[in-house]
């Protein structure tokens, strides 16, 4: 559909802020402020931002629904060292890099419980509906000594809704450009001891061209049980099942387009914890967790593209893991935790390709100490450190620490913060042992690293300034080399990265929030000299929220990232300009049994700008979403 006409859709949906205007301009308008909630990553127990020393980003449930956001990619594309790369259309792999680290070399977590793949170590973020939410706490810095494996770059926790107070609901209906739909539901709500929070969500897109849709199928929940000595048992489960289309083929040297290939991926993940406080300096959390992902691909032989073969593969994975964390505090200015893992994981794979058949089954178990003491002297200087030992089956023993401070100087409204830490990487299941390609000699990437940030602000806190300068060294890299006339991962990489963070945010007025944040990323491979592949040097994001009447609320935001360097002798990937925007328009309040009604619309891609995340991946021009949503 045209782009002007559903420019024009977008304003028909807003228009009857119009004649709602002069009146509400005259009713108060509310105030706009973030208040900072407590975050669990930093420390694994609750725990006041201002008193965490690492970088740390939160982003609250209520900012992603007013976004109205489509896929967990783009929430997380504003966030300062954070960088998002999609390959193509809506649904397809959508990777995060922090800091110069790949997906890889990050930690992602649902309530605590990890979802990457134990075959490959990756995560794909569009397999997670942008649903049920309470808050996304995004952790940058080398984070091994709490959370072990895979969390050198940081940690992305996803924190999902826990329920509240009389029982509501909302139905969303959307749809818009590239044919695309999009439903959703939710349930929340408490009763006397028990809490609840249900969702269920579908979309649908036609994607770019042929054999390019995408389709996603997602429920989940969240129950709650208050009981005697301060105790609360929770059960939260989630589950989606991602279909897509597979255009390319390849994109070396040219762009070759595939017809008939698909996948599909089905991710469960389930988590029962119990938390409790029996004595003011003591409590605990004891958490059982469990992810289950099952991937099929089918490739058919088409002439003109450069399939050898029927090639399929189907890759089914699981980790239970079992964590018990202690959390103590004998006197108010120190807090000791101390915290237990163990882990199960398991992959199978069996794959057709050129011909022949792949078959193997492989387990992992690692099981993990871990100890950190925070010290706080005259409610200024903040004083962190710890150290992790884990014992894995395969590749042996690690241990990691880190030490962190911070230092409150709360009459000039500033906070200095630095630390320093280590972190590894384990070799994945196929590293280890996929037929062919597999050395089961292979040791864990490590890392060292540091940052020195500050955070400041002035007028109340309407003014939020914050820098840091971070710098990581990593080696034993796991790259593949030619050994014997065969090609196989061998620990022989070594590289740095370095760069800043720099970002503001001003209530300039109490309807009107203004953000800009700035991130320079440096990268070298130390054996060859190049820049690491697929690191945006320069990413600029910028934007503005407000409520200029109490009916209507309004975004738009900006990224520009710079070209990216894709391997010696290839062109670099050429940056872009995008521009998004949206807004919501309340027409009807929920008053006793009749629901509240808005409508909302989203425009990515503004002015249609022609660029790919991921070279030889087209993203999408302009796009437009319109949806209407009742409240219960």
């Amino acid at each position: 559909m045209n782009r002007r006409i559903w420019i024009l859709i977008g304003a028909l949906a807003t228009a009857p802020m119009a004649a709602w205007a002069q009146d509400e301009q005259q009713e108060a308008k509310p105030e706009m402020k973030k208040v900072e909630p407590v975050v669990v990553t930093a420390t694994k127990i609750e725990t006041p931002p201002e008193q965490v020393t690492a970088a740390i980003t939160v982003i609250p449930g209520e900012e992603i629904r007013s976004r109205h956001y489509t896929n967990l990619g783009d929430v997380l594309r504003t966030i300062p060292g954070v960088e998002i790369q999609r390959s193509g259309s809506l649904g397809k792999l959508t990777s995060a890099r922090i800091r110069g680290t790949g997906t890889g070399q990050i930690q992602v977590l649902i309530d605590g419980a990890r979802v990457k793949s134990t075959a490959s170590g990756g995560f794909d973020f569009s397999d997670i509906s942008p649903d049920l939410i309470e808050r996304i706490e995004v952790l940058r810095g080398p984070q091994s000594t709490l959370y072990g494996s895979d969390a050198i770059g940081g940690v992305i926790h996803i924190i999902t809704k826990r329920g509240s107070g009389p029982p509501t609901a909302s139905l969303s209906v959307e749809g818009g450009s590239y044919a695309t739909h999009r439903e959703r539901l939710e349930i929340s709500g408490a009763y006397e001891r028990l809490d609840y929070s249900f969702f269920g969500s579908a979309y649908e897109t036609g994607g770019l061209f042929d054999n390019d849709d995408s389709r996603q199928r997602a429920f989940g929940g969240r129950l709650g049980l208050r009981l005697p000595l301060d105790t609360r048992l929770s059960l939260i489960g989630r589950y989606a099942k991602t279909d897509i289309d597979v255009p390319i083929d390849t994109t070396t040297p040219r762009v070759i387009r595939d017809p008939d290939s698909q996948q599909q991926t089905e991710s469960r993940t389930l988590t029962l914890q119990l938390e409790q406080k029996p004595i003011a300096w003591w409590e605990h959390r004891l958490a059982l967790h469990g992810h289950w992902s099952n991937t099929g691909f089918q490739d058919p032989f088409t002439p003109g593209t450069t399939d050898f073969d029927d090639t399929r593969s189907q890759i089914d994975t699981v980790r239970r893991e079992v964590e018990w964390v202690h959390a103590f505090r004998p006197v108010p200015w120190n807090t000791l935790t101390l915290g237990a893992e163990y882990r199960h994981e398991e992959a199978s794979v069996n794959s057709l390709f050129a011909g022949a058949t792949t078959r193997f089954t492989r387990r992992l178990f690692t099981t993990s100490v871990f100890v950190q003491d925070e010290i706080t002297i005259l409610e200024r200087l903040i004083l962190n450190g710890g150290v992790r030992y884990d014992d894995n089956s395969v590749f042996g023993d690690e241990a990691t620490p880190r030490a962190g401070a911070a230092l409150l100087i709360r009459e000039t409204g500033t906070k200095l913060r630095g630390g320093y830490g280590e972190g590894f990487r384990a070799p994945t299941l196929n590293d280890l042992f996929f037929p062919g390609f597999g050395n089961p000699d292979l040791r864990p990437e490590r890392s060292r690293s540091w940052e020195a940030g500050v955070d400041q602000n002035f007028w109340k806190k309407r003014v939020r300034l914050s820098a840091t300068y971070f710098h990581n060294r990593f080696r034993d890299l796991i790259q593949f080399v030619l050994v014997g006339g065969q090609f196989l991962p061998v620990n022989v990489g070594r590289a740095r990265t370095e760069g800043v963070e720099l970002g503001a945010e001003v209530d300039a007025l109490d309807w009107l929030l203004l953000f800009v944040n700035y991130t320079f990323t440096d990268t070298e491979d130390l054996d060859t000299g190049l820049p690491l592949r697929r690191f945006a040097r320069h990413r600029w994001n910028f934007g503005a929220t407000a409520e200029p009447i109490r009916r209507l609320s309004v975004f738009v935001q900006g990224h520009v990232v710079s070209s990216q360097f894709e391997g010696a002798g290839v062109p670099r990937n050429e940056g872009y300009v995008r521009f998004d925007l949206g807004g919501t328009y309340r027409v009807f309040e929920r008053r006793g049994a009749w629901p509240g009604l808005e409508t909302f619309v989203r425009i990515d891609n503004l002015f249609d700008e022609r660029y790919a995340e991921v070279q030889g991946f087209r993203a999408p021009g302009f796009s437009a979403l319109v949806g209407v949503k009742a409240r219960y």
